[in-house]
């Protein structure tokens, strides 16, 4: 059985919920939850309906980021047989202030936003460790990695040297996608909009 996994920016799917709800009134204000979205993906694009395969989804959050549980119904860890093989990783740190310039940051174009400094430290290179670990030990052949980063572009080429293939997952094409990073990836997928409707519990 082939090692599957799924690592989420927490940044960028924040920003592609923001976008969302911006973009589309039935989002406001309804909460993603995140395992309706895994189940998604393992289902529509890793097994095609025959069942679950991934290893481990790994959603990665900057520590202390306020945002987090305005945008995401994070499940209860202590419930019995709600979570299986999803973590919630807060690591690195979200500089003091952040979320006022993360609402600033959607009001600048696409075209410049990746000249923008980012507001957290040290998620980008734990996503980067873990992926790089994996794929070094023979124990990745495959990782859905939701972004739109083009810091990410090395890590997806070199993955593909290291002999696994890499999926660029995104929750919608509300905002452009970054184009280098879909060129950098073996494959690109968007939830498709029935799918992503239950995710918001819609």
């Amino acid at each position: 059985m082939p090692n599957i996994y799924m690592f989420f920016d927490g940044s960028s799917l924040i920003t592609q919920i923001r976008q969302l709800q911006r973009n589309d009134g039935r989002f406001k204000g309804h909460r993603l939850r995140p395992l309706d979205l895994v189940n998604y993906f393992d289902d529509a694009v890793i097994t095609d309906g025959l069942g679950t395969v991934y290893k481990r989804a790994v959603f990665y959050f900057a520590t202390g980021d306020s945002q987090v549980e305005q945008f995401l119904d994070i499940p209860n860890r202590n419930t019995p047989a709600v979570v299986r093989d999803v973590e919630f990783r807060f690591c690195g740190r979200k500089m003091a202030g952040s979320v006022r310039y993360e609402e600033w940051l959607e009001t600048v174009p696409d075209e410049f936003r990746e000249r923008c400094q980012r507001s957290e430290k040290g998620v980008d290179i734990e996503v980067c460790c873990d992926a790089l670990h994996l794929a070094a030990a023979k124990l990745l052949d495959r990782l859905l990695l939701l972004t739109n980063d083009s810091d990410f572009v090395p890590l997806c080429r070199m993955l593909k040297q290291l002999g696994a293939n890499v999926s660029l997952i995104r929750l919608s094409e509300a905002r452009l996608v970054n184009e280098e990073l879909v060129e950098a990836c073996d494959t690109y997928d968007v939830v498709e909009e029935r799918n992503l409707l239950t995710a918001f519990g819609l």
